[in-house]
């Protein structure tokens, strides 16, 4: 690809295989059934790797068309986190419910506050730059909820299928390196390109990880992640969030 260096090169086109190899591995163990907007994600990521071999970079076309790719990929962040909510939650829909809720409240504002913060600048002036400082504000807010749920999983010894784990666990850290690498794109740091390289190998290592890690007899197999040191404090947690789930439930219904 034009106007990178050889190891920048080399971990792009190692991502893009990694992206395949996922794509590959969800088909043959039918997980793109149960992970399905990380699956179409991952479709859109593979086409956004291909893209620049297609279209010359600098041109009005790439640049639309970028931007465009760059608002479906900011919807499915969105709805992965949905998603990924509603899988670690299944057995708790009360807790499952309010956390949507409160997920789309959050993103309305944070769409809010960044179409406000867009009127008020006076730079940057350019339509990508723009969209950049958009894509941000949408995203940081994502990566706490991203956060939120990995604490949860830490903390509560809830039973799930050892896909569900793993990939929340890992998506926690594939989530993070994407928005540092966003949050390093706007601010055209002087290191920029050291820390993109990292981030870039991090979220690399972290399809690689699952295409090892996730399989069809992961979501068969049950284990349990947090907590789980201490039988007396795994039994009241447990007890404490039934009673958190049915108390939501009524208030719900």
């Amino acid at each position: 690809m034009l106007g990178l260096s050889r190891y920048e090169n080399l971990i792009i086109y190692l991502q893009l295989a990694a992206i395949v190899g996922v794509l590959i591995r969800f088909l043959t163990a039918g997980l793109q059934r149960v992970y399905r907007f990380f699956f179409c994600y991952l479709v859109v990521l593979a086409g956004q790797g291909l893209f620049p071999l297609m279209v010359r970079r600098g041109t009005n076309l790439y640049g639309y068309v970028f931007i465009g790719i760059e608002g479906v990929i900011v919807l499915l962040y969105a709805l992965i986190v949905l998603e990924l909510y509603s899988l670690v939650l299944r057995n708790l829909p009360g807790i499952a419910s309010i956390s949507r809720r409160y997920i789309k409240i959050a993103l309305g504002v944070a769409i809010l506050i960044s179409l406000m913060l867009l009127q008020l600048e006076q730079i940057p002036h350019d339509v990508m730059a723009r969209f950049f400082s958009f894509e941000s504000t949408i995203v940081f807010s994502l990566v706490f909820f991203v956060f939120l749920i990995t604490a949860f999983l830490v903390y509560y010894p809830i039973p799930l299928n050892r896909n569900v784990i793993f990939y929340s666990i890992g998506y926690a850290f594939y989530f993070t390196s994407k928005a540092l690498a966003l949050f390093l794109r706007n601010t055209g740091h002087q290191w920029d390109a050291v820390f993109s390289f990292l981030l870039l190998g991090v979220s690399t290592a972290c399809l690689i990880f699952w295409i090892f890690s996730l399989s069809r007899a992961g979501e068969q197999k049950t284990v349990v992640f947090g907590h789980k040191w201490n039988r007396e404090d795994e039994r009241y947690l447990l007890e404490q969030l039934d009673a958190i789930n049915r108390s939501l439930m009524r208030v719900r219904k």
